[in-house]
């Protein structure tokens, strides 16, 4: 589909997993992943998007046609690993649901070096699997205080992803709100 439609239609889905406090869930990871692919088809400007199904082997999760030409990408999350994303979200949630006033969480920071070492383990692990065919690896980065650097430039996710570099063609990252084309074609804050 178009990557408008792609959008919209997680859109509703979004909407309806979040009314059910579903949408950190595991159930909600094909919605994840469906608004991750079609904002990176948009802001890449592709004609085409298309979630790819599971096939019993390493399958990544995406395709784009852009310019003609099918691109694969394999999508991950980085969280901070000192907290529990979704049982923070789900607990949030259900104590809205039942009235309660809503408490923003109190943001816990991260030091540049750990998440520097929980991308590196992702990507690792992506790294290890033999896909027949991935054209780039796309990390959605989850965390909004990393110690020191409100903004990370392009240098540091750079060394971050290194290892991921030598495995994809183009590695991008997803953080507050802006894509980052890490390595590839572009290679520059997009």
């Amino acid at each position: 589909m178009t990557p408008p439609d792609m959008l919209a239609l997680a859109s509703r889905v979004g909407h309806q997993l979040a009314s059910e406090c579903e949408i950190r869930s595991q159930r909600g990871k094909t919605f994840r992943e469906a608004f991750m692919a079609a904002s990176f088809a948009q802001h890449r400007h592709a004609e085409a998007v298309r979630l790819l199904p599971e096939t019993g082997k390493p399958t990544p999760d995406f395709e784009i046609r852009l310019h003609g030409v099918d691109l694969v990408f394999e999508n991950t999350e980085a969280d901070n690993p000192l907290v529990h994303r979704n049982t923070a979200y789900e607990t949030t949630c259900r104590q809205f649901e039942l009235g309660a006033p809503y408490v923003s969480p109190t943001p816990v920071m991260i030091a540049p070096d750990a998440y520097a070492a929980e991308i590196a383990r992702l990507i690792a692990k992506k790294c290890a699997k033999r896909y027949e065919r991935c054209d780039g690896l796309l990390i959605r980065s989850n965390t909004t205080w990393i110690e020191g650097l409100s903004d990370p430039p392009l240098a540091w996710w750079q060394d971050a992803c290194a290892q991921a570099a030598n495995h994809f063609d183009e590695v991008w990252v997803f953080h507050h709100r802006r894509f980052f084309a890490v390595s590839g074609p572009v290679g520059r804050v997009a």
